[in-house]
C-alpha cells in the first residue's frame, strides 16, 4: 500500500503545474490546505538545504491531514501560477486552515517582502520588484478569502540572496503585521539573516520539524519552543519572530486541544507555580530556558523571558576593569517631566513601516523618586472617585522588587503588581509583556488575597492595537492591551484594558469591569494619567 510518504516523493518529481493538480482535485479533502515551496538551486547563490527542509515540512504537514503541493526549484511562473491556484483553493467554502510554508531566498524593498524564484536573474532594486514574487500578492489571495485560518511560514533571510550582482539596502525581510485570522512566522528578526543549516535541515525548519511534531501542542507554544531552541543554538545571532491575530488556538494534529478537566487545570496551574517558585531567584539562564521549555505560554512566560534576556546579555559582556568614580551629576532633571495642561512630550516614535506598528521591548528602568498621578473616576458614570499619586520609595534590584509609597504598592521590576492597598498577589500579576507587538497574546493567572478572602484569577491577555489616547496629562501614541477572564472562586467576569508607551514605566490608562455571574456590573473604574514624573527614558 501506497504511504502518504510515498505520494509526496513522487509527488515532488511532478511538474509544478501538474503537482497542484493532483493535490486540489476535485473530491479531495480541502478543509486542510499547504502550499510548500522549497527552492535551492540559485545560479548565483545557491542553498543546500531548502529542498530538504520543503520536503520534510510537506510529509510532516501532509502527516497532521492537510492536502499538501509541493513545488521544488521552481521558477517566477511556476510560483505564480501556484499561488493563483492556491488561492482559488483556499476560497472553497469548505476550506478553514491553511499553511504556506516556503524556504529560500528572499529579500526586503521598501518595506515589502519577496520571495525569490530560481530563475530570478537580479541587477537592480526595479528588477525585485519585476522578476520576484511579492509576499503582499499571496496575502492577497488570503484576504480575499474570509472566516478562516492562515498560516505562512517563511524561511527566507539567508544572507546574500543575489551574489554579487545586487545588494539590497536591507539585509533579510520587513516586519509585516498579521492581516485578520493569521499568523506569519519568520525564520528570525526583522532585517537580520538566517543560518541555512550544517547539516539536512536549515537551523530554523529542523527546530520546526521537531516541534511541531509534538501532538497535542498549540501551535504558538510550539513556535515560541522553536524561538527558544534557535536563539540558543546560534548563540543570538538568529531569534525566530512571529506577528499574529489569530482569534482561536490553532493545532497542526487535530482541530483542536482536549478540554482540560477541573483538576487537570490545577494540577497545571500547580506545577507552573512549583516551577516558578524553584527559580524566581536564579541567576542561571539554564533555569528560565527550561521554564520557558516547559510552560511557553506559562503565567510567568513574560517575565521568564524579561529574565532569561537579562542573564545572556550578562554572560556575553567582556569583563572590563573598575570604572572611574564618576563626577558628580550636573543635572537632575528627569527625563520625562509632564504636568496637567502643559503639552506631553512624544515619547513614541511613529513606525516608519507602512506595514507594521513595530516592535519595542518593554524598557522599564525605575529610579527611586519616579511617581505618577491618576485620577480615578466610574468608568460608567464619569463621576470622579479620588487622585492619587504612585511614587517609587524603594527599589531592590537583587529581589525583583519596586516599592511604591513607602510599602502601600509592591511591584517586580516589569511594573507587574505584587501589592496593591489591601490585596496582596501570590505570583506578579503579569499584565506587562516581555515586549511590545500587535497581536501578541499570554495568560496572567494569579491568586489575590485580603480582608480574609482569596480568589484565584485567569485572564487571557492581548495586544490589540496602537493607537493615539488622550488623558488629562495629553496625548500619548500607545499601545492598548486588552485582559479578559474570570475570577475562579466566585465566578465573576473580569475586564481589563490598559494603554502602555514602550519605556514609560507606568500605564497611561487603565480600566477595569467586574460582572459577577448574572454579569451585572460590580465594579468599573477608570484611571487617567494627571501628571508623571520619570527619571530613565531609553525611547524606542
Amino acid at each position: 500500500m501506497a504511504t502518504r510518504r510515498h505520494f509526496l516523493q513522487a509527488l515532488a518529481a511532478l511538474p509544478p503545474a501538474l503537482a497542484l493538480r493532483r493535490a486540489w482535485a476535485a473530491g479531495a479533502d480541502t478543509s486542510r490546505l499547504a502550499l510548500v515551496i522549497g527552492n535551492g538551486a540559485y545560479r548565483d547563490s545557491p542553498l543546500a538545504n531548502p529542498i530538504n527542509d520543503a520536503r520534510a515540512m510537506a510529509d510532516l504537514i501532509g502527516q497532521a491531514g492537510f492536502a499538501v503541493s509541493a513545488l521544488q526549484d521552481a521558477g517566477r511562473n511556476d510560483m505564480i501560477a501556484a499561488i493563483q491556484r492556491f488561492g482559488d483553493a483556499v476560497r472553497r467554502p469548505e476550506t478553514r486552515q491553511v499553511i504556506f510554508y516556503y524556504a529560500g531566498h528572499g529579500a526586503q524593498l521598501d518595506w515589502r517582502n519577496y520571495l525569490l524564484p530560481v530563475d530570478a536573474e537580479v541587477n537592480s532594486a526595479e528588477d525585485i520588484k519585476q522578476r520576484c514574487i511579492d509576499l503582499g500578492q499571496l496575502l492577497g489571495e488570503f484576504g480575499e478569502a474570509r472566516g478562516k485560518t492562515f498560516i505562512v511560514i517563511l524561511d527566507a533571510c539567508r544572507n546574500n540572496p543575489f551574489g554579487r550582482t545586487f545588494r539590497p539596502q536591507q539585509p533579510g525581510l520587513s516586519q509585516f503585521d498579521a492581516p485578520a485570522g493569521s499568523l506569519l512566522a519568520y525564520a528570525t528578526a526583522p532585517g537580520q539573516v538566517a543560518s541555512d543549516g550544517a547539516g539536512k535541515n536549515g537551523l530554523y525548519t529542523e527546530n520546526l520539524l521537531r516541534e511541531f511534531a509534538q501532538r497535542g501542542t498549540r501551535l504558538e507554544d510550539a513556535l515560541k519552543r522553536v524561538r527558544l531552541n534557535v536563539r540558543l543554538a546560534s548563540q543570538g545571532l538568529q531569534i525566530p519572530w512571529e506577528t499574529t491575530s489569530l482569534e482561536s488556538d490553532v493545532y497542526l494534529f487535530g482541530n483542536g486541544g482536549r478540554k482540560l478537566s477541573a483538576a487537570e487545570l490545577e494540577q497545571l496551574i500547580e506545577a507552573d507555580l512549583a516551577a516558578w517558585n524553584a527559580i524566581k531567584t536564579s541567576e542561571k539562564s539554564d533555569d528560565w530556558v527550561n521554564y520557558l521549555r516547559n510552560f511557553p505560554n506559562g503565567r510567568f512566560a513574560e517575565i521568564a523571558q524579561v529574565r532569561l534576556a537579562r542573564l545572556l546579555a550578562e554572560a556575553q559582556k567582556p569583563v572590563a576593569p573598575a570604572p572611574a568614580p564618576a563626577a558628580p551629576p550636573q543635572d537632575d532633571k528627569p527625563a520625562i517631566d509632564i504636568k496637567e495642561g502643559e503639552k506631553a512630550p512624544q515619547l513614541l516614535k511613529p513606525s516608519a513601516n507602512p506595514y507594521s506598528a513595530g516592535r519595542y521591548p518593554l524598557g522599564r528602568h525605575y529610579s527611586v523618586g519616579d511617581a505618577a498621578t491618576y485620577r480615578e473616576s466610574d468608568l460608567l458614570t464619569g463621576i470622579e472617585q479620588r487622585v492619587y499619586t504612585l511614587r517609587v520609595t524603594k527599589i531592590h534590584p537583587g529581589a525583583d522588587r519596586v516599592v511604591i509609597n513607602d510599602g502601600m504598592g509592591v511591584m517586580d521590576l516589569m511594573g507587574n503588581t505584587l501589592k496593591q492597598g489591601h490585596k496582596r498577589f501570590d505570583v506578579p500579576r503579569q499584565l506587562a509583556p516581555a515586549e511590545f507587538q500587535l497581536g501578541k497574546r499570554w495568560t496572567a493567572a494569579f491568586a489575590v488575597s485580603g480582608r480574609g478572602k482569596t480568589s484565584f484569577v485567569h485572564l487571557d491577555v492581548q495586544i490589540v492595537s496602537r493607537e493615539s489616547v488622550t488623558v488629562p496629562a495629553g496625548t500619548f501614541d500607545a499601545f492598548k492591551i486588552e485582559a479578559s477572564g474570570w475570577n475562579m472562586s466566585a465566578g465573576g467576569k473580569l475586564e481589563l484594558t490598559l494603554w502602555l508607551v514602550p519605556g514609560v514605566n507606568f500605564p497611561i490608562k487603565h480600566e477595569s469591569i467586574k460582572r459577577n455571574q448574572k454579569g451585572q456590573f460590580r465594579d468599573t473604574e477608570r484611571h487617567e494619567l494627571l501628571a508623571l514624573r520619570q527619571q530613565i527614558f531609553k525611547g524606542d
